[in-house]
């Protein structure tokens, strides 16, 4: 490597849907991309080759020649596990060969960008959830989700699955499932044919948590809302033995039910610190300047 060559840094926070890239220069300037999700568990080489080679590349290029500097690469994403991190670094490091390469999941990301250098229980609530103990550098604990048929407590795919078991099964109002079918005009084997016959089923049960946003107030979706994300606490926060701590999140559920996740919190004697729906600004600037634990 030319010891001459400029020094940018190219940080990513990489999910199974889309990709976001920031490239940081010495100076702080920073660039943001996207590409199609990346997930080294449901793709093979080949294809994730191409995504970065095709969608990656062409708008590096449109800011930097990435034959003319050295690029420090810090990639976090969906399903890097750590058998499939050193897959996912040698071929970033056969793409940008002027450049090194460290390779951590999605997870690991989050923590460093809410938490910094300091410790402390970091959450994933989206689509999907995950969550653990940070110890300022690393994972330590960590309580394995499950995925959204057998976890995923607190995710978006688990509150919509509560609300249209709920719904359908007659144990809310009348007047909420009204309100449900004029919205949605949805059938109960229209239901079970795209939750279990169609792909995507998570993203799909997901896409009814807006409505829980619309009817936060009434008492049964408020009720509702405040079981999923105990259910969170209860079988994911709480075995890390950290109560009287702070609760930091990363993702659009936590973002828009910060009320409810507070009220939890609370009740099982934690405090919500930072929560950003996404974190790739916050894990740039862990890797280019001091953390500030204050903001």
């Amino acid at each position: 490597m030319n010891k001459g060559m400029n020094t940018y840094t190219l940080v990513a926070d990489a999910g199974s849907t889309k990709s976001t890239w920031c490239l940081a220069t010495l100076q702080g300037k920073t660039k943001l991309f996207q590409t199609a999700g990346i997930n080294p568990v449901t793709q093979d080489e080949t294809t994730i080759s191409d995504i970065i080679t095709k969608e990656l590349v062409p708008q590096l290029t449109k800011h930097v020649n990435i034959e003319d500097i050295r690029l420090n690469i810090h990639y976090y994403g969906a399903g890097c596990i750590p058998t499939l991190c050193e897959k996912m670094q040698v071929l970033l490091t056969s793409i940008f060969s002027n450049s090194t390469v460290t390779v951590g999941s999605d997870l690991l990301g989050a923590a460093r960008a809410v938490c910094g250098h300091e410790p402390g229980i970091v959450c994933i609530l989206g689509t999907g959830a995950n969550s653990c103990y940070y110890d300022g550098t690393d994972i330590t604990l960590h309580t394995s989700p499950l995925g959204y048929i057998l976890g995923d407590e607190g995710s978006g795919a688990y509150l919509g699955k509560r609300l249209v078991s709920d719904l359908f099964k007659g144990l809310m109002s009348e007047e909420i499932y009204q309100e449900f079918i004029k919205k949605y005009d949805l059938t109960e084997a229209e239901l079970i044919r795209k939750v279990y016959r169609e792909p995507g089923a998570n993203f799909y049960l997901a896409s009814f948590t807006p409505f829980l946003a619309e009817h936060r107030r009434h008492k049964e979706i408020h009720q509702l809302i405040i079981s999923c994300f105990n259910d969170f606490f209860n079988r994911n926060i709480n075995g890390y033995g950290a109560q009287g701590g702070t609760v930091n999140f990363v993702g659009s559920i936590a973002l828009h039910f910060r009320d409810e996740l507070a009220e939890v919190a609370k009740a099982h004697d934690y405090t919500i610190g930072r929560i950003v729906q996404s974190p790739i600004e916050l894990m740039t600037r862990y890797h280019t300047e001091p953390f500030v634990a204050s903001e």
